[in-house]
């Protein structure tokens, strides 16, 4: 896999990166991440598809997309924010596949991300789980996960505050 790994890794930071790529537009900033970060995003995507055309093609829709993505939604950690994008990708593709995941405890964790709705995966057990939260939970999970807000539109829409929409998901969490 030759063409996922870059003998010229940059030494600017991810933030650095993005926050010059949402000023110029310049495409060469997202061939530096490419270069940073395709090895993984092909073995995340290769752990759910178990083809390598199709992670091959997963790597690179992900980067075709990589710019707009960085200019819709503010990332606070772009390796875990790829890595759930990655992931949900992969499980989408599973779905038009009609290929079933095995269904485990987990299968209704919320995992928080900072970026906005890319964990937008139809989960079996979600009208379960929302059974069992509160109405502000509700609120707040149905917001992100289902409406595709982003958590700034949540507390606009709401009028929560930003470390309440926070709390909620991590009381979500737990339940």
């Amino acid at each position: 896999m030759r063409f996922l790994r870059s003998k010229n890794p940059s030494l600017r930071s991810d933030e650095d990166i993005i926050s010059d790529f949402r000023k110029t537009g310049n495409q060469a900033l997202i061939g530096v991440l490419f270069d940073r970060y395709s090895h993984l995003v092909y073995a995340v995507s290769y752990n759910h598809l178990k083809d390598e055309e199709d992670c091959k093609d997963a790597v690179l829709h992900i980067f075709e997309n990589l710019g707009r993505d960085l200019n819709r939604y503010e990332i606070k950690n772009f390796s875990s924010w790829l890595h759930v994008v990655t992931k949900n990708y992969s499980l989408r593709q599973l779905s038009k596949r009609k290929e079933t995941l095995p269904i485990t405890n987990e299968s209704y964790l919320v995992e928080e991300v900072e970026s906005g709705p890319e964990f937008n995966v139809h989960l079996p057990n979600l009208s379960k789980a929302m059974e069992q939260l509160n109405e502000e939970q509700k609120i707040c999970i149905d917001l992100f996960y289902i409406k595709e807000q982003s958590y700034k539109e949540i507390t606009e829409q709401t009028g929560f505050d930003l470390n309440q929409v926070k709390a909620t998901f991590k009381t979500a969490k737990e339940i």
